[in-house]
């Protein structure tokens, strides 16, 4: 058997024998991936489309709409029909105090009169005690009802023009004259120090409204 050249032995002499296998070319693989995975962390990642946001008034909203400016009107015509009631009631009470002045003092028909005064005068007060019940009730009733249907409003203006967040606007309503400690209240419960106005959608989602 010839003995090998030194040009021969070189390629053996720089390899490694584990398990009985050649392990040059896994380092090379392994190199080859650990390369990779590193210029794939630094790739920069895919650019996030920024959100599309606007926002509402909502008092001009609410004093704008058809549907509000009716409920407004039914609750009105309700409020003169229950203060006829009470003018009905009022008027009864009155002839019974003035009633009182034709019966004789101490006498048997003085304590009816007296009697039935007041039990005129405590259906007077109930008649006046629901009365306002009543109209705060319808009141409350027509805030909640039209503020679901601006709420679904504006879902479907949003998913018509794209948005992905409309927002109340709150810098725009006046805070009332108070004291120190009201105020601060008002300025607290606030959330918008400054919104752009062109990004308002307001007069979009009044006419959307009331054009259905």
């Amino acid at each position: 058997m010839q003995p090998e050249t030194p040009q021969q032995a070189a390629p053996r002499a720089n390899r490694f024998i584990l398990g009985g296998g050649w392990i040059a070319p896994a380092l090379a693989v392994a190199a080859f991936l650990g390369a990779f995975v590193a210029t794939a962390s630094r790739a920069p990642a895919p650019a996030v489309e920024p959100a599309r946001v606007a926002t509402v008034d909502l008092e001009k909203v609410f004093n704008s709409l058809k549907r509000y400016e009716g409920a407004q009107a039914r609750i009105k015509a309700l409020a003169t029909e229950l203060e006829g009631q009470a003018k009905t009631a009022e008027t009864k009470v009155r002839g019974l105090q003035s009633d009182l002045d034709s019966f004789r003092e101490g006498s048997k028909e003085q304590a009816d009169a007296i009697a039935s005064l007041q039990t005129a005068v405590g259906e007077l007060r109930a008649v006046q005690q629901f009365i306002g019940a009543k109209i705060e009730l319808e009141r409350a009733r027509a805030m909640r009802d039209t503020y679901l249907a601006v709420k679904d409003a504006v879902r479907r203006l949003a998913e018509r023009d794209g948005y992905d967040y409309i927002l109340l606007d709150d810098s725009v309503v006046q805070m009332d004259q108070a004291d120190a400690a009201k105020t601060m209240a008002q300025i607290s419960a606030r959330r918008f120090l400054y919104a752009n106005g062109k990004r308002d959608v307001t007069e979009q989602l009044i006419g959307m409204m009331n054009g259905e």
